[in-house]
């Protein structure tokens, strides 16, 4: 591969995206494996056309059962290829990438759900004083059913694949070849990149991505592990979509809360969900502010796994 690669600045790229398609073809072939696998039982079990039908139709509802496992097989296939290209082809311990022993780093995991969970929560406050949301259903009276279940186990996998490819894997590779602040930035691009094809993109959507994987991209720096970022990327989209009810990039989520727009603008994010509104800009560089400011590292050592 070294006589392959000439240009020290296109080696990085050529690695990302080996990493990208070799997940891309593998995850593809498993998944229609599985889908067709799914059809087959449900048929042999009796189950007619129309509710065939119905789940496929419905398979974007992050929460049921069958989403969640058709997620947890992409994520596990990205997350598979990041640790065989970086321990096989690099050759290098995966602590290089964030993946530090969680004894010493489960304290900034704890930080980072914790500060994902308030964060969200400030967009959801802000959103209901200003009325531009109201609630559903009753205060007290939650949808408790196993979408709450399905929809953690949904999103601490898209927590750890997302930050393990975006921010432990692309700066690291990217880092190879350039400072680290340009590393932050096209790792954030990338990031932003991969959420085109969700529903209901916009110009703030694509800004408040970016600014999401900057601030979750100074964690990783800051933290010098990827367990922080882990954290905060897990219960930002868990309680953005299955605790308080919003759409998550623009996907529909089974949820413990109803809620119903009053605003279809650039203030609630509108069908992309608060990531595509101003709220979540205001709440994501005071975050920035607060990892600068405030947030202090527990283990500053990397040690080798």
């Amino acid at each position: 591969m070294k006589n392959i690669i000439v240009n020290k600045k296109l080696k990085p790229w050529i690695k990302i995206f080996s990493t990208w398609i070799t997940y891309v073809i593998g995850v593809s072939v498993i998944t229609l494996i599985f889908m067709l696998s799914y059809i087959v039982i449900m048929i042999i079990n009796g189950a007619d056309f129309s509710a065939i039908d119905y789940i496929m139709r419905n398979d974007n509802i992050v929460g049921n059962s069958y989403e969640t496992i058709i997620n947890v097989i992409e994520c596990s296939g990205l997350i598979l290829s990041v640790v065989f290209f970086w321990k096989v082809i690099d050759k290098k311990p995966i602590s290089d990438i964030g993946i530090t022993n969680i004894k010493t780093g489960y304290k900034d995991l704890l930080k980072g759900l914790a500060f994902g969970a308030v964060s969200m929560i400030i967009v959801f406050v802000i959103l209901l004083i200003t009325k531009n949301i109201y609630f559903e259903n009753n205060l007290l009276k939650p949808n408790l059913d196993v979408s709450l279940i399905t929809g953690l186990i949904t999103f601490i996998f898209v927590g750890v694949n997302e930050e393990l490819f975006c921010r432990g894997y692309c700066i690291t590779v990217l880092n190879q070849s350039y400072n680290r602040y340009i590393s932050i930035i096209w790792s954030a691009v990338i990031f932003s990149l991969l959420h085109s094809f969700n529903d209901n993109m916009s110009v703030i959507s694509y800004l408040n991505l970016f600014l999401f994987a900057i601030l979750a991209a100074y964690m990783f720096e800051k933290s010098k592990n990827i367990w922080m970022c882990i954290g905060y990327h897990i219960t930002w989209n868990y309680f953005q979509g299955s605790i308080l009810g919003f759409q998550v990039s623009g996907q529909n989520i089974l949820s413990m809360y109803n809620v119903d727009l009053s605003n279809n603008n650039i203030i609630t994010g509108g069908g992309f969900g608060p990531e595509g509104g101003i709220i979540v800009t205001f709440v994501i560089l005071l975050g920035i502010l607060y990892v600068w400011k405030v947030y202090k590292p527990q283990n500053l050592h990397v040690g080798k796994n």
